[in-house]
Parts: structure tokens; sequence; C-alpha cells
């Protein structure tokens, strides 16, 4: 009996340090985006005076490709801006990992407009609020509860003209083969990708959650690295190209020697 109240004791003692340890390591990602912030707001500053500059850092990203249909990709280079704000900065009750993703596109004459979209991001913990489950667990169900998955509220974004086939929002047939077909094409867009929410598993844009966490963990706060790394490889690029242009041109003449040779031969016999 003393040893059962022992362990219980101690049971209890390493939950409360869990706890402690949870409390500070959100005090510390708070702190953390708090401080990067005006940074941020700086190294938008500068990267506003640098064209092209979001096209080069996500056409470098070799992750961000696997989200990203090929027919969306000349709109992808219309990104002119990418923001990324921790919500948790200025609202107390947010969660240290909610955001918002703000994207500025060019526009494309004719086929695309001019925008800014901001889509928000926040982790949930209710389960109920699932409307497809998928193939969900109930210990996929105890996981998200006790850590919390993350959903998005659906935003509105003007999509191309030339997209007009596979708009999941303008197709009226989407029971014939070919119908079916652009319909899961259009899901599959990068513009899908707007309207996911998280809660409708194979209902929406796939892996819309690791799209969304490629960009705030990795794409936007590195994005400086992904820039300088794919200028480092286009001077690099630059210098083969350079260094193959100055090798002189070495004639092999051998074979002529040869050819020469067997021909003195030839007359040779002939005149015997």
């Amino acid at each position: 009996m003393v040893e059962e109240e022992k362990l219980s004791k101690s049971l209890e003692a390493l939950a409360k340090v869990e706890d402690d340890v949870e409390v500070v390591e959100k005090e510390i990602e708070l702190l953390r985006a708090s401080k990067l912030a005006p940074i941020y707001e700086s190294r938008k500053k500068a990267i506003s005076g640098i064209n092209g500059f979001w096209k080069v850092v996500l056409s470098q990203h070799s992750d961000f490709a696997n989200y990203v249909r090929a027919g969306d990709l000349k709109y992808i280079d219309c990104i002119k801006s990418l923001d990324v704000k921790w919500l948790c900065v200025e609202r107390k009750d947010a969660d240290h990992r909610d955001f918002s993703a703000t994207f500025e596109f060019e526009g494309i004459e004719g086929d695309f407009e001019a925008q800014s979209i901001t889509k928000i991001f926040k982790i949930e913990h209710d389960t109920s609020k699932f409307r497809y489950r998928g193939k969900r667990t109930e210990e996929d169900d105890f996981r998200d509860e006790e850590l919390g998955f993350l959903s998005s509220e659906p935003c509105e974004i003007k999509w191309p003209k030339s997209l007009d086939r596979v708009n999941p929002s303008l197709l009226v047939d989407k029971s014939s083969i070919e119908g079916k077909k652009n319909y899961r094409t259009g899901m599959k867009s990068f513009f899908s990708w707007f309207k996911w929410t998280g809660l409708k598993i194979g209902k929406e844009f796939p892996n819309g959650d690791g799209l969304a966490s490629l960009l705030c963990d990795d794409i936007f706060p590195n994005c400086t690295k992904y820039y300088t790394e794919a200028q480092v490889d286009l001077e690099d690029e630059n210098l083969e190209d350079e260094d193959l242009s100055d090798e002189p041109l070495q004639l092999d003449l051998s074979g002529s020697e040869s050819d020469s040779e067997q021909r003195e031969s030839d007359t040779k016999r002939q005149k015997l």
C-alpha cells in the first residue's frame, strides 16, 4: 500500500513537471514570435526591392513543388509577396501555433487578376468538427484532442480564366468520366488550397496542413537562405559555361594521319 501511494505521488509530480514544461515552451514560442515580428517586417521591406524574390525562393524549394501542379507554376511565379504572422503576438487567447499567411499576386492581363489573399490557420482540439472522417481512428481522435490539429478558414480567391475548365466552383458536370477527372484535377490545384479547412478529409485539397506547415515553419522563416542558395547555384552554372567556352578547340588529327598513311601504302602497292 505504501509503495502504491509512493508511485501515485511520483506520477502526479511527473505530470505536473510535464505541464510546467508545456507552459514554459509556450512562453518561449510567444517570446520568439514577438522578437521576430519586427525583424520580419524589416525583411519584408528589403524584399520588396528585389524583383522576382519569391519566384526564385519557391522554385528553389523542392518540397514545395510536391504540392503544386505543373499547370499552376506560371501563377506561382505571380506571387509578389508572402507574409506570415503569428496570431499570438496580437492576441493572448491564440495558440502559439496559430498563424495567418498573406499572398499578394501580380496579375496576368486577360487571364489572372491581381489580388491579395489572407488565409488563417488555427489549432483545434474538438474532433467532432470533422465533417468527413476518411480513415481516421479513435487513436487519431485521442491524439488530436490532446495535442491539437491544424484547421483553416476557407477564403475566396479569383482563379485564372485559363483554369475555368477545372475550377470546382464552376463545374456543372461532376458525374461523367471527364467531369470527375476535371473536378479531381481542380481539387489538386494550388488555388483549391485556399478553400482547405482540414475538416473534410479526402474531400478537399490533399495534405493542406502539410503545405501550410511547410510555408510557416520553413519557407517563410528561411526564405533568405533559399534565395541566396539559388544565386550561388546560378553563379556556379555561369562559371561552368565560361570554363567550357574558354577551352581551346582541340582537333584530333590522329585519324587523318592514319588515313594518309593508308593512302600512301595503297599507292605503293598499285605501282608494284
